[in-house]
């Protein structure tokens, strides 16, 4: 069965800045998933999806460090 959680990804300044992010890293629609949290928009990315990936980040509308 596929892995469906969701780890955390990022704090963008918009929902469009979260999913570019997440397109720039090849990740499909269902890869990822966005939820507004008052003037930050968070990014959760499947964990099966990013299992082995390394996420490029161009620190464009990223709020928020790696952890």
């Amino acid at each position: 069965m596929a892995n469906w959680d969701f780890d955390e990804g990022g704090k963008f300044g918009s929902e469009r800045a979260a999913q570019d992010y997440a397109r720039r890293n090849g990740l499909s629609d269902g890869d990822y998933r966005t939820r507004r949290k008052g003037e930050e928009v968070e990014l959760e990315i499947r964990r099966s999806a990013a299992d082995g990936r390394t996420l490029r980040d161009s620190n464009e509308g990223r709020r928020d460090g790696w952890s």
